[in-house]
């Protein structure tokens, strides 16, 4: 049985889902509807089997704490028999185990070959931490898709587990919570491998993960080239000005992660700009935003164009991560300019290993956070170049202000507003006026986003109102009034604006993590300040009946 102690630290994403099975406050808990726990494993069930498979624990609470269960015993067994009985094709059934002396329920879930349904409720689908709904024929799509091009469920005739590196590997079972398996079940249970009869045969897949020596790999392009241009443009002939900075990096894609990191971080200058304004060593890329470019072309190129690597191009004002394979039909990329979590992998497989060797984020989440990241440093927005043989991701090391004025900017980043609404106010400081159209492209937003996000700040005396309204209608930046907006006016402006609040408003404008924002809300709703309607990402709070005492500050702000 799996190791479940190591399962429970994961963070929910891709390939994990925790949930409780009871409701209500603390002092009135009681056992969930036996339906709606029903409707919901079905659901995740078929959400995983449609994606690339995951693993369901019911009897957890949202902070990883156990909790168990309170059903008796024969609505247990009608809650196991679900992906058997009410899923098309039927799947495997789940377990009963107890950890710390709380018995869980255990949905090991694989990827299916081909759509499955939840009868009468269509065709769920896994993307990142949520379910989306989708059709029939966009599944299977996307799982043909991803047989056609994916290299890593093919055979390896000649291969055996003696080329490959066991320790890797048991680091991958470890970090699944799969460590009680052998090594060749566990490349059975990710389908690296396959026994027939006796014989233990390896998928390439296999290999490219965790191969003992670099030659055993029939790729001449698997590694990561790194060249260091001097100036801002590739030059020839007498002005040639680009150096390979080190042989190519070869081998186990693991292995290959973990070197380039290493390369790149020696070669990565620091930023005196950045140093300048937060007063300690910053390098001008932030590390998160490098590494998740890099692993991700690692993990999702066209392993079946052998003609290039992998490269990274370090220029005098930007790097530019080249990944082998153009975009598939499933990724838009208006929607990755976007920041919506996507999910399609060419090689599935790799990347749920590389997720259990801790070496990627969970599919659909690593853009957003490029993103993130970038905007939190200041930084121009990441940038994409796209064809039919390469997709390459575009850093930029310049501040989005000229000369910044660092106490403004600490101002700035300690008003209760969103990150987008910073940087606005960090590259036009007070007495300077900018437009709707230098906003969105600033942050790379619409129209409609951008006049939304205006009016916060107008509301909260940071921006006056255009004069004149129409093209051109320009906001003019106020000094920093006598005393500061409070994070409950930027609370109160958002819920005013969209009529609830979410975790990521919360946490925004309170600076915090999301973990300690929903424990905060949580608060909020047992005091009545909030409602809470929907769960996960579609959660909402609406104003409660306590909901103007609190910004009154009756009660001590959360």
């Amino acid at each position: 049985m799996r190791d479940l102690s190591s399962l429970l630290t994961q963070i929910e994403g891709q390939y994990f889902e925790r949930k409780s099975l009871w409701e209500g406050p603390p002092e009135r808990r009681k056992t969930r509807d036996r339906r709606a726990v029903r409707d919901q494993i079905a659901e995740y069930v078929a959400a995983f089997a449609n994606a690339d498979g995951g693993t369901l624990v019911l009897g957890v609470e949202d902070d990883g704490t156990l909790s168990g269960h309170g059903y008796a015993d024969e609505a247990i067994a009608v809650m196991l028999q679900v992906p058997a009985t009410r899923l098309t094709p039927p799947q495997f059934a789940g377990a009963r185990v107890v950890e710390r002396g709380h018995e869980l329920l255990l949905f090991e879930v694989p990827a299916a070959e081909r759509a499955v349904m939840v009868q009468g409720d269509g065709f769920p689908r896994r993307v990142h931490d949520t379910v989306v709904m989708e059709s029939e024929e966009a599944i299977n799509a996307i799982k043909s898709r991803s047989r056609v091009e994916g290299i890593e469920m093919e055979i390896l005739p000649s291969g055996s587990i003696e080329t490959l590196d066991i320790d890797l590997i048991r680091r991958a079972q470890e970090g699944a919570g799969l460590g009680h398996l052998e090594p060749a079940d566990y490349l059975c249970e990710r389908r690296l491998a396959d026994y027939r009869g006796r014989e233990l045969v390896l998928r390439k897949g296999a290999l490219l993960l965790f191969a003992r020596q670099a030659r055993d790999i029939d790729h001449p392009n698997v590694g990561v080239r790194i060249f260091r241009v001097n100036g801002a443009e590739r030059l020839t002939g007498p002005r040639h000005n680009v150096q390979e900075i080190l042989p190519r990096i070869e081998g186990a894609l693991p292995q290959v992660i973990e070197r380039a990191y290493h390369a790149l971080s020696g070669l990565i200058h620091r930023s005196s700009r950045l140093h300048h304004l937060f007063f300690r060593e910053m390098p001008e890329y932030p590390t998160f935003a490098w590494q998740e470019g890099l692993v991700n072309a690692v993990a999702h190129r066209d392993y079946r164009s052998a003609g290039q690597s992998v490269e990274v191009w370090l220029y005098e004002d930007r790097m530019e991560i080249i990944n082998p394979g153009g975009l598939p039909p499933e990724v838009d990329l208006e929607r990755l300019k976007q920041r919506q979590p996507l999910h399609y992998s060419r090689n599935p497989r790799l990347t749920r290993v590389l997720a259990e060797l801790a070496l990627m984020r969970e599919q659909g989440e690593g853009i957003p956070r490029i993103f993130e990241e970038m905007e939190q440093s200041w930084l121009r927005l990441p940038e994409f170049r796209t064809d039919a043989h390469r997709f390459t991701l575009i850093l930029r090391n310049q501040p989005i202000f000229e000369t910044p004025d660092a106490e403004w900017v600490r101002y700035v980043q300690s008003l209760p507003i969103s990150q987008r609404q910073r940087r606005i106010l960090a590259a036009y400081p007070q007495g300077s006026s900018f437009t709707s159209a230098d906003y969105q492209t600033l942050n790379e937003v619409d129209r409609d986003a951008a006049y939304r996000e205006l009016k916060d700040m107008v509301d909260l005396a940071l921006v006056s109102a255009p004069v004149h309204k129409g093209r051109g209608a320009r906001y003019h930046v106020l000094a920093p009034p006598v005393s500061k907006p409070t994070p409950q006016q930027g609370l109160a402006a958002r819920m005013a604006r969209q009529g609830f609040i979410q975790n990521k408003d919360y946490r925004e404008i309170f600076g915090i993590n999301r973990l300690e924002a929903s424990q905060r809300l949580g608060d909020l709703v047992v005091q009545s300040v909030l409602i809470r309607q929907g769960e996960r990402r579609g959660t909402r709070y609406q104003a409660g009946p306590a909901w103007q005492t609190w910004l009154n500050g009756a009660q001590k702000p959360a």
